[in-house]
């Protein structure tokens, strides 16, 4: 792989960040909010999201690893045993929602716990990648070439993570 070309810069994300963290906050006035990160990617979106809402709002970790691939994927989780949402509206960040099948497999596995209300919300959403029925309540990025994306803390074989932007990562 190349060198990543930046096609987001940092300061669009920030203000993309702050519209919905405002938009957020104006949707759960008032209620009890929990902000839930699938690691590693979407670290940087959880932290500065977090930020943005100006009420009060608790966060937690959830590792979600995939093996294998095609009907016999196998999805593991880490940490959510540790997360409690009972009562609580409860947003799942994601970095990519492109298949939908790791947020299917979260939003059925904390649905369990009895939240008053779950929904994914998604750095950048790539519907027409979609293998199940899941559309994000709130989505940052919409339009974005196709390729693959660093920078941001999405990472490709653990680089390019720390790059402010979004970037497409060039083929060699």
């Amino acid at each position: 792989m190349g060198a990543p070309r930046e096609i987001v810069p940092s300061e669009a994300i920030a203000e993309r960040v702050k519209a919905l963290g405002r938009k957020i906050a104006e949707d759960y006035a008032g209620k009890d909010l929990v902000l839930v990160g699938i690691l590693k990617g979407s670290t940087f979106f959880l932290a500065d999201l977090l930020r943005a809402i100006p009420m009060s709002v608790r966060y937690e970790l959830v590792n979600v690893t995939r093996t294998g691939g095609g009907h016999y994927e196998v999805i593991e989780l880490a940490f959510a045993t540790q997360i409690h949402i009972t009562g609580a509206h409860t947003l799942i960040l994601k970095d990519i929602c492109h298949s939908g099948v790791t947020e299917n497999y979260l939003l059925t596995h904390l649905a369990q716990q009895g939240p008053a209300s779950l929904e994914v919300v998604a750095m950048v959403n790539k519907p027409e990648l979609r293998r199940v029925a899941l559309e994000p309540k709130y989505v940052l990025l919409d339009h974005v070439p196709d390729g693959r994306l660093v920078g941001y803390g999405m990472e490709h074989e653990g680089k390019w993570g720390n790059l402010p932007g979004i970037c497409l990562l060039g083929e060699s």
